[in-house]
């Protein structure tokens, strides 16, 4: 989903449903180096007929290049280096419907009829 279908949907949530919340939260990754921000995620919470919805885009940068380094010394660790595009982006949509619990459980996106 493109960053202008994304707003269309927003937009259209906000016309539509009630009670919508949206909200933006950075992804962190453990590196040596200590945390790391590498992309984010769009959160959109909404009611429909009652239930509630919970929308997450996941906007991750484009992995160009993975090296992979090989440990062959005692007491030495492998470890793989990315290297990340800084203008492409790669995104996953996923749905949750919360429960009468107030967990929240995935479902598909054709289970929501949009």
């Amino acid at each position: 989903m493109t960053d202008e279908r994304w707003q269309q949907f927003v937009d259209m949530a906000q016309d539509t449903f009630d009670n919508v919340e949206i909200t933006r939260e950075d992804l962190t990754a453990q590196t040596m180096d200590g945390p790391e921000v590498r992309g984010y995620v769009n959160v959109l919470i909404f009611d429909r007929e009652g239930d509630r919805y919970k929308l997450e885009r996941e906007n991750k940068p484009l992995v160009l290049e993975r090296t992979e380094h090989h440990a062959k010394r005692a007491n030495d660790t492998a470890r793989i280096d990315y290297k990340f595009s800084d203008t492409e982006f790669t995104h996953k949509l996923r749905v949750f419907k919360e429960n009468d619990m107030g967990d929240w459980d995935e479902i598909s996106t054709a289970a929501l009829g949009l």
